[in-house]
Formats: C-alpha cells, structure tokens, sequence
C-alpha cells in the first residue's frame, strides 16, 4: 500500500450563483424563441401563450420553486419594459402603457404562480435517495458462535 494519500475525483458541485445563471439562461433563451416566433408568425393561436405556461412549469420542475419562477418571470418583465420603450418610442399599434402594464403584470404572476406550484410539487414529492449501502452479510449462525 502506498502511502500517499488517495484523491478520489469527485465532480464539483455548481455554486449557487452558476445556478441561478443557468436557470436564468435556459429562461430567456425558451421564452425568447417562443416571442419571437409569435412576432414573426405574427400568429394570434392561443398555443403560442400556452408554450409560455409549459416553459414555466418545466423551470419549477427542474430548478425547483424560486429559481424556477425568478427564471419564469424575469423575461416577461424584460418584454413588457421592451413593449414599454417600443411604445415610447412611437411604435404602432399596441395598447396604452397602463394597459400594457397591467396585462404584463397579470401574465407575469400567472406564469409565475405556474411555476411556483410545480416547483413546491417536486419539493414536496421528490424521492430521497439513500446512499448506497452493502447488504448485510449472511449471519447462518442463529445468533451461536461459529464454533460449535
């Protein structure tokens, strides 16, 4: 036997600051492809917002409750302050800004809570997982020394 210490590897583990960019990242990213698809398509189906409620609730499950609806929510408020400046800036078409506001706002908590309550679900019902253990020996002896 050697004796020098043995390193075992072990993968590290993400920080908490990588983990609320990446939760953010994957956020903007889906909600972003969605919006822009909508604008594009210039589509006025009702699937297109429900994509946004799928998208929320696949952030609760995988980042958990308030990682999920900070990542659920943040590019909605960033695309109601876009709708904002675009209407400032003399933009066509569109709402007053207090209508604006209030729709975002409503549309906002909406995904929010969607994400917030899948979340608060997979805390709740997530399986523990135990460390692996060795089974026990066999113990044949009936509680008697082996010698007999």
């Amino acid at each position: 036997m050697s004796p020098f210490p043995v390193r075992t590897l072990r993968a590290p583990e993400a920080s908490s600051q990588r983990r609320w960019l990446v939760a953010l990242a994957v956020g903007f990213v889906a909600e972003s492809a969605i919006a822009t698809l909508l604008i594009l398509t210039h589509s006025q189906s009702i699937y297109g917002p429900l994509l946004l409620l799928v998208v929320a609730c696949v952030l609760g499950w995988k980042f958990e409750r308030l990682r999920g609806t900070v990542a659920a929510t943040a590019p909605m408020v960033v695309f109601v302050i876009a709708e904002l400046a675009r209407q400032a800036l003399g933009g066509t078409g569109g709402a007053d800004p207090v209508s604006t506001i209030v729709v975002g706002f409503a549309a906002t908590l909406f995904v929010g809570s969607f994400a917030w309550i899948v979340g608060a679900i997979r805390h709740r019902y997530k399986p523990i997982v135990a460390p692996a253990t060795k089974p026990p020996a066999a113990d044949n002896t009936a509680g008697k020394s082996w010698r007999s």
